[in-house]
């Protein structure tokens, strides 16, 4: 007779505040036995030297209620490296942002400064047809 395995996983409280699912509880239970195998050996890249990284620069006015936001894509490393630049360049470009995945993204039009900041830390920069 197969038995069934309860693993609990705990979801990102700040996650969910963000979201407006502050009032759930934030564990979520699972009988699937392979869960917890299948995701224990998911690992990040490692984070290639900035001289071998292309990273793209490019400005989008729709994915956010038509408000204009510099994008960063192409950075291939780890999730901390990523959360170290996006507040480095949240500082030099004087705006709020986020990460998503492997995307950076920047509120306002600030694509110069973050070429001129990617740029003097080593990284190949291009900017993103429009």
């Amino acid at each position: 007779m197969p038995q069934n395995f309860i693993f609990v996983v705990h979801l990102y409280p700040d996650v969910m505040t963000s979201k407006g699912m502050n009032d759930l509880d934030p564990t979520l239970y699972t009988d699937y036995p392979e869960f917890e195998n299948e995701y224990l050996n998911v690992s990040e890249p490692n984070t290639l030297s900035p001289s071998k990284q292309t990273l793209i620069v490019g400005l989008d006015k729709r994915k956010l209620d038509g408000a204009t936001i510099t994008y960063i894509t192409g950075f291939v490393g780890r999730r901390i490296d990523l959360l170290k630049i996006e507040e480095e360049l949240q500082g030099v470009c004087h705006t709020c942002g986020s990460s998503k995945m492997y995307d950076i993204i920047l509120f306002g039009d600030v694509r110069k400064r973050a070429y001129v900041y990617l740029r003097a830390n080593g990284y190949q920069v291009k900017f993103a047809e429009s």
